[in-house]
């Protein structure tokens, strides 16, 4: 790994496996015929699982040995291999070339929810799925399992919405989600989040009426919820409203990318739906609404580098999405950023990720962010969640030093792992 090696000379105070996992998120991994990853729905859509390499359904999560949490794809071209020992089903991260094991690790939960069905014969993985392999057992429900953008080819340029099969509207059944929510919590008994998300409508009233509908239905569930939240397109002030009285503990309005030049190149369909000026009116809005800190932003952190020309380097791309989150700040919004994986489908599939160094810059002026502002830590959020992201391991892994709020607290890494491992 000289990429990495390098790295860690040039940038000392970023922990050597915060950088293996970006890299893992980069690249994805092939998981041969390792125990890692669960199969799942395109869309939480049955019909539209595609025929192809049973592996191609797989996604999961593994553990390195500090803990550090890391959602895993399979990617036939990723040089990361992982391999169990046939004698004692122990695994091991490879890199094509070498012989030597970079690390060992764990599986991440499979859970045997995700092959069952109600009584109805409703896969329970198409009302729920485990939500970016979080160790803790979250959550993600999809509702409005279609993108309007596609129709004059404006969908986000990194999405990969279109590659997941036919997208439809559909409407949620109590009694299903009963039935799966009833096994999910016997079986886990644990649930760190409730993430409702879908696809994108012009009209975003309409978009936010399925919102209600499935909170709704899920309340009528009669079980317990955990902590909820709403990604979807900005809302206007009075559907931020409507958010928040259906009980959503938080709105997760993205940006994406920061800049308006990134947006124009990387997301022309919220460029047309919305705009950026009336996007960030919204966000502020809402936290009116819901409250400092209630309000999230999300940064798809490195897409903005596959616009050519747009930076002139990986810093300066870095410095774009810095910008954002310190405006989120100012708002009162809570910033949230994702490692960009690049996902086949996506009008973005055959561009180069995002390079190393664009993330340890990002990384270093992240945690500055977070010693110059208090807003506190999302409920949503703990170290088992963060598999996409790398806060929740900074934080653990030097509190003093990276974070403050909650999440220098001991007991940050709070939700409680899940019960039950295959």
């Amino acid at each position: 790994m000289p990429a990495l090696e390098d790295l860690a000379v040039s940038f000392p105070d970023i922990p050597p496996s915060v950088m293996l996992k970006i890299d893992l998120l980069r690249r994805g991994v092939r998981m041969g015929t390792a125990p890692v990853g669960t199969r799942h729905y395109h869309h939480h859509d049955e019909q539209g699982q595609k025929p192809m390499a049973a592996q191609a359904h797989l996604q999961g999560s593994v553990m390195l040995p500090d803990g550090t949490t890391v959602f895993v794809a399979h990617n036939p071209a990723s040089p990361y291999l992982i391999e169990a020992d046939p004698d004692t089903g122990q695994l091991a991260l490879r890199e094509d070339g070498r012989d030597r094991v970079i690390t060992p690790l764990r599986p991440g939960p499979r859970f045997g929810w995700t092959a069952a069905r109600t009584s109805r014969q409703t896969p329970l993985g198409a009302v729920f799925s485990q939500s970016l392999g979080g160790t803790c057992g979250p959550l993600a429900i999809f509702l409005l399992r279609y993108c309007e953008f596609i129709k004059n080819e404006e969908q986000c340029r990194f999405c990969s919405w279109v590659r997941m099969g036919k997208s439809h509207e559909v409407r949620p059944d109590a009694a299903d989600m009963r039935e799966a929510l009833a096994t999910i919590w016997a079986e886990q008994q644990s649930i760190g989040y409730l993430a409702f998300s879908g696809g994108s409508l012009f009209n975003r009233t309409k978009e936010a009426d399925a919102f209600l509908l499935y909170m709704d239905a899920a309340r009528a569930t009669g079980l317990p919820l955990p902590t909820t939240v709403a990604a979807i397109q900005a809302l206007d002030r009075a559907d931020s409203a409507r958010l928040r009285d259906a009980g959503f503990d938080y709105a997760c309005y993205s940006m994406e990318v920061w800049d308006a030049a990134a947006w124009e190149a990387v997301l022309p369909g919220k460029a047309h739906s919305v705009g950026r000026d009336r996007w960030m009116r919204c966000l502020g809005e809402a936290a009116d609404e819901f409250g400092a800190g209630r309000v999230l932003c999300n940064f798809v952190a490195g897409a903005e580098t596959a616009v050519p020309g747009l930076y002139r380097t990986p810093q300066a791309a870095a410095d774009a999405t810095l910008a954002g989150m310190r405006w989120c700040y100012e708002q009162g919004v809570y910033p949230k950023w994702a490692t960009w994986i690049v996902s086949g489908g996506a009008v973005f599939a055959t561009r180069e990720p995002a390079p190393l160094e664009y993330y340890a810059h990002l990384i270093k002026g992240r945690q500055q962010l977070y010693a110059e502002y208090d807003l506190p830590v999302p409920a949503t959020d703990c170290r088992h969640c963060l598999t996409q992201s790398c806060e929740g391991d900074l934080a653990v892994l030097d509190p003093a030093r990276y974070a403050i709020g909650a999440a220098a607290l001991p007991n940050w890494d709070r939700h409680p792992v899940a019960h039950v491992y295959h």
